[in-house]
């Protein structure tokens, strides 16, 4: 069988490490890259099929953020002039040809030849972005449903949480990704709903509890409100009631 590591990539020249050394760049700059990055890593866990999009995309912004490549499929990294600035080009060159590798690595082959001719992996992103990530109506609805009927009944605290968490973690990998600019706002309204959801489903015995947090300025968030539940959960198993709990 053929090892694809034993193949030489272009921009592992001695040119390209010659550019790369000479310069100095340390591992904080996105030019940088580790001995240990080969271009035909796979960096996600399971390929790219289509159907996965939403996963395998998080996924991949993980992996790529990890490696401090992010700005090549985000665009914040934009080319060089070659003409201006030829070592800025190479070495942006170099790690432009790497990421466009492990996108092509990290999905199904029918799927890589699709992109097998673009020049940039900020391409190779939006096109698999634009055939794929239409939103699965069908599956947000029924996460959705099941989100609007769940409450604690018989579970304990924790497990009524994890099965919340399992739902939430669900309806992400179907919705779009905000924008840098959206984040901040996006995220704090996401949190403060899912505070909401959390304290609406417990039993009626939490109900000080409950209230307690919904008092509290700043709202906390979802972590800290099942923190404080959980602390209520084991008095009451150490034998305290909620007047013990409100001190």
């Amino acid at each position: 069988m053929v090892n694809d590591k034993d193949e030489t990539p272009i921009y592992q020249s001695d040119t390209s490490k010659t550019i790369q050394q000479s310069v100095g760049l340390d591992q904080s700059n996105p030019y940088f890259v580790h001995p240990s990055d080969h271009p035909n890593d796979m960096l996600v866990p399971v390929k790219l099929n289509g159907t996965n999009y939403p996963s395998w995309s998080k996924s991949m912004i993980h992996a790529l953020t990890a490696k401090n490549k992010i700005g090549f499929i985000s665009r914040t990294i934009k080319p060089p002039l070659e003409t201006e600035q030829p070592i800025e080009y190479a070495q942006w060159n170099q790690c432009n040809n790497m990421v466009l590798s492990w996108l092509t690595h990290s999905v199904e082959p029918d799927l890589a030849k699709g992109v097998i001719h673009a020049k940039t992996a900020y391409q190779v992103w939006e096109d698999f972005g634009d055939q794929f990530s239409q939103k699965n109506a069908p599956a947000i609805y029924q996460i959705q449903k099941s989100l609007a009927s769940i409450s604690q009944g018989t579970m304990s605290v924790s497990a009524y949480f994890i099965r919340l968490k399992g739902l939430w973690d669900e309806l992400d990998t179907h919705r779009s990704i905000p924008t840098c600019n959206q984040m901040k706002g996006h995220g704090e309204q996401m949190e403060e709903d899912r505070v909401m959801q959390f304290l609406m489903g417990l039993n009626d015995t939490y109900n000080v509890v409950r209230s307690n947090v919904l008092m509290m300025s700043p709202l906390p968030n979802v972590r800290q409100a099942y923190s404080l539940v959980i602390q209520e959960e084991t008095q009451r198993g150490l034998g305290y009631g909620e007047d013990d709990w409100l001190g």
